[in-house]
Order: structure tokens, then C-alpha cells, then sequence
């Protein structure tokens, strides 16, 4: 396993870590509510089976005449949080997130070792495969995202999605005109002004043509559930449906792991 940071969107930009840190520190915190009941043995817990933002503490060091350039290179994908960023756990399943601090702790006595400790913080808190799938079954071990949906409108109604755990987005006809083209992403990060970026979920764009430039519309509206197009573990993708599309959207995933 070598461990790499890269760009989760546009240009990879890709960093490998040279070695990988020595340590590696991932909890899950799970983010339910719980209400105390003076002077009783039972108490309430409400979850909706959430877990909090992980915070993935990395400690380690690079060494040799290289040492300098691998720390700045992997400080600036740090730095760079305006995009969202994919940490390799291992060669094929990543962390979708933000670096939050990286900092040197040099000791003494190691003159040739550039010692650091840094910290990732998710959007979510599981591993994403790095295979994306368009068919077949979410083969990981927790519920997944649907990443990306690509269809046609036909030309009249709402597009209606839904998913099979009680999720669902409407998009109205007046989004469109006539036959026209969409993109439905997870999650995207949005320039809200002066270089101001926030992220968006179900980030959706319309195009005349499929290969054109895609124009956001901000009309998804959620009418049942989170309205987070979700698939749970074994699940198959066809359980993902739409309506008032032409031909067959194509909807991309990919395996989620605890």
C-alpha cells in the first residue's frame, strides 16, 4: 500500500507519499443526540445511523535531499481548500475531504528527517472505492452516494428521482427546455462569491447538447427523505429510478466501506 492525496475533481495533481506516515489515527464518532434522565437508569438516544466528520491524523517524516520539497508539496495540497481532496487509505479506496493542518515537528538529533504530523478531515466517513461503477451492486460493507447522474429529458414532467431508503429530488419541467441534457452530481464545491467556496450537494446542470457547456440550475428540490440519493450494501443500482428521462440515465457509484 502507498498512500496518495490527490484532487477529487479537474486535474489530479497527485502527491505519493514517498513512505508512507507511521502512523495513522481514524476513529468513528458516531453523531447521535442523547437526553439524560435525572436519577434513572434509562436514557434517550435519537440517530439517524450518522457518524460526525473523521479526523484522520497522520504522523510522519520524510527524509534524504528531497525532504523539503515532499513536505511543501504535501502542505500545499493542504492549503488548497477549495477543492476537495481524495487521501488514499490504500491503492484502491480513498477519503473524500479537506486537509485541515499539517505542521513540522522537527526533533533533535534527526538532522536528515523532516518529522510531521497533519490532519485530514472528511466530508463523509467512509471509504470510497476507486473504481466507479455504473451497474451491478454496491459491493462494500456500508451504504454508498450515488456520484453522478447523466440523462435526457423528454421534453415534458418533473424528473423525479428516487432511491430505495426513502430519498427522493424533484427536478420541475421548467428546468428544461425541450429535450435537454443534465448532469446530477454527489457534491461539489460552489465559488459563492469572492472566492467564498461551499459545498453543494445534488449540484445540478442542464446543456442543449450532450458534449456543450453544462449551465447550473438551482431548482432540486427535495420531496421525501434527506433527498441524498443513497445505495445500500448489496444493493443494485437499478434501484435508483428516474422518471421523464429518454433512453436510460446512466448513474455512476461507487463501493463504500466503514
Amino acid at each position: 500500500m502507498v498512500m496518495t492525496i490527490s484532487n477529487y475533481s479537474g486535474t489530479a495533481n497527485t502527491f505519493t507519499f514517498p513512505n508512507n506516515p507511521m502512523s495513522f489515527d481514524d476513529a468513528i464518532v458516531a453523531n447521535y443526540t442523547t437526553t439524560n434522565v435525572g436519577y434513572q437508569r434509562h436514557h434517550y438516544f435519537i440517530s439517524g445511523g450518522g457518524i460526525a466528520p473523521k479526523k484522520i491524523v497522520l504522523q510522519g517524516s520524510f527524509f534524504g535531499s528531497s525532504k523539503n520539497t515532499n513536505y511543501s508539496t504535501l502542505a500545499g495540497h493542504f492549503i488548497e481548500n477549495t477543492k476537495l481532496k481524495k487521501l488514499y487509505w490504500d491503492s484502491d479506496k480513498f477519503y473524500l475531504g479537506f486537509g485541515k493542518e499539517i505542521k513540522k515537528t522537527h526533533s533533535g538529533g534527526r538532522t536528515n528527517f523532516l518529522d510531521y504530523v497533519a490532519t485530514f478531515e472528511t466530508l463523509v466517513g467512509v471509504l470510497f472505492s476507486n473504481t466507479q461503477k455504473t451497474s451491478g451492486t454496491n459491493e462494500g460493507n456500508v451504504t454508498t452516494f450515488i456520484e453522478e447522474i447523466t440523462g435526457q429529458h423528454d421534453g415534458a414532467g418533473d424528473v423525479v428521482i428516487s432511491d430505495a431508503l426513502g430519498n427522493q429530488i424533484t427536478i420541475p419541467e421548467a428546468s428544461f427546455t425541450g429535450k435537454t441534457y443534465f448532469k446530477l452530481k454527489f457534491v461539489d464545491m460552489i465559488d459563492s462569491g469572492d472566492g467564498i467556496y461551499v459545498t453543494e450537494y445534488n449540484y445540478f446542470e442542464v446543456c442543449a447538447t450532450v458534449d456543450g457547456v453544462y449551465t447550473q440550475v438551482k431548482t432540486v428540490r427535495t420531496t421525501d427523505g434527506f433527498g441524498i440519493l443513497q445505495l445500500a450494501p448489496g444493493a443494485n443500482i437499478s434501484t435508483i429510478t428516474i422518471t421523464n428521462t429518454t433512453g436510460t440515465p446512466v448513474k455512476k457509484f461507487r463501493d463504500a466501506y466503514a
